[in-house]
């Protein structure tokens, strides 16, 4: 036994030294991390807040780029993806209330048209945003916000269901070129307007240049638009205080036989003229005088699409005639954006809501050619913008909001504009005097009203 345990310790004893004497195996070796695998390993464990989800995000044509932009802007910062879904800018309100009172529930996000905030409330589209609103006041920097917007565009019945997005506004630009060439100044009053749009044309139109491009397609937000810049400058309004319909007063007659009357020599023709057919008159320079947003200036310096880069000049829309006459600044087409009451991923879509209203994203969605245009304060004063924009253009919105006039906004109005538009369209192509149509228009709205 004892023998046996002696040669046992000795096969042990040689094994431990042979270990010992032996060169270590590759997975033996213990080597420090390297910098750059280090980073790579925290970067596997410090994943992006909403990485691997995704919301779609319901949008215009006309604000697909920074749609686009804010979707690529928002996946870098957060990691959630944003499908854009874009439609006519026409069809946009419609497609939100099919959207949820189909019982489909696809869209999470939800650009839309201001004028139909109480249709989307009143069909349930569109999330109560009051708790939100409270929760993120100083984040959200509300005193920065732009009075004309902040809530016409968001506010129904003293509830929050929004935030404003794009703040569309008209104003009247011209053609310098053009009017040097035929020895124009910039026009005050409607009744100048006429007189410059009927000398350029009567002198021009050989040579395929029109005095003026005038949107008077039959779509409610075109005609209504071009419509509402004579119809506040001369005084008149959709209602009076007490809610009443006004739309066959004088100063709306008025209005109507302007429109009608200048019409006649605008860039053909204009009963089926709508924002591509102005935009085209304008870049070629053809049209020497053009109603639009304040976005077109960075529109018509792109000379990947403009011949007339440099060429224009920027005013207040002309004032009206008579006692009642003043300077506007008609809110056309304005854009909120609010989350769906049954978006499918409520909580990312609300942080996307979040991401587009802070002042620093609103101020670079801005100075991106995407049509967009300012609703803070804070951009109107940023140098990129002021630099994006120009000063001449940054002056004119500061001044035209001591002027702005904004469309209804009641459940009732989707159903009001279109005997509206109707009646517009049939005066703009002769088929109606103005005091008709506006009569006709005034004689329905009172039967839709129930007054």
């Amino acid at each position: 036994m004892n023998k046996f345990l002696k040669v046992l310790s000795i096969m042990v004893l040689f094994t431990m030294i042979f270990t010992a004497c032996a060169p270590k195996t590759k997975a033996e070796v213990v080597e420090e991390p390297t910098v750059a695998e280090e980073a790579d390993t925290n970067a596997a464990t410090t994943e992006k807040p909403l990485a691997g989800q995704e919301i779609t995000f319901l949008t215009i044509q006309p604000h697909t780029v920074a749609s686009q932009n804010l979707a690529q802007w928002f996946e870098e910062e957060t990691g959630c993806k944003v499908t854009v879904d874009v439609v006519p800018y026409d069809n946009v309100v419609e497609k939100a209330v099919l959207d949820v009172t189909s019982g489909v529930g696809y869209y999470d996000v939800i650009d839309f048209w201001y004028p139909g905030l109480g249709t989307l409330v009143e069909n349930g589209v569109l999330k109560n945003l009051d708790e939100w609103y409270a929760q993120n006041e100083a984040e959200l920097e509300l005193d920065d916000l732009i009075v004309t917007f902040k809530d016409v565009f968001t506010t129904i019945d003293g509830h929050k269901y929004a935030f404003p997005f794009d703040g569309d506004m008209h104003l009247l630009y011209y053609n310098t070129e053009i009017f040097e060439k035929y020895g124009q100044t910039f026009p005050t009053t409607w009744d100048e307007y006429y007189d410059t749009c009927k000398a350029i044309t009567e002198a021009g139109a050989a040579d395929g240049v029109y005095g003026c491009a005038i949107m008077g397609a039959k779509s409610p937000l075109i005609l209504i638009g071009t419509y509402l810049n004579r119809l506040g400058s001369y005084g008149g309004a959709f209602f009076d205080a007490d809610g009443n319909p006004t739309i066959n007063s004088p100063e709306a007659v008025a209005a109507l036989e302007a429109l009608v009357a200048q019409a006649e020599y605008a860039l053909p023709t204009a009963s089926a003229v709508a924002f591509d057919e102005a935009l085209g008159g304008w870049f070629t320079g053809k049209a020497a005088m053009v109603e639009f947003w304040t976005d077109l200036p960075g529109m018509t310096d792109d000379p990947e699409s403009s011949s007339i880069v440099g060429k224009w000049g920027v005013g207040p829309l002309p004032m009206g005639s008579g006692e009642k006459a003043k300077v506007v600044a008609s809110v056309n087409a304005g854009f909120g954006i609010g989350v769906s009451a049954v978006a499918p991923h409520p909580n990312a879509a609300m942080e996307f809501l979040k991401f587009v209203a802070r002042p620093d994203i609103a101020a670079r969605y801005n100075t991106v050619v995407g049509g967009i245009d300012p609703v803070r304060y804070s951009t109107l004063e940023d140098p990129a913008y002021i630099e994006f924009a120009g000063e001449d253009i940054v002056n004119a919105i500061k001044t035209a909001h001591a002027n702005a006039i904004t469309w209804p906004t009641s459940a009732k109005w989707f159903e009001l504009q279109e005997p509206l538009t109707d009646n517009l369209s049939l005066a703009l192509i002769g088929e109606k005097t103005p005091q008709q149509a506006l009569d006709d228009t005034q004689a329905t709205w009172l039967q839709i009203l129930g007054k």
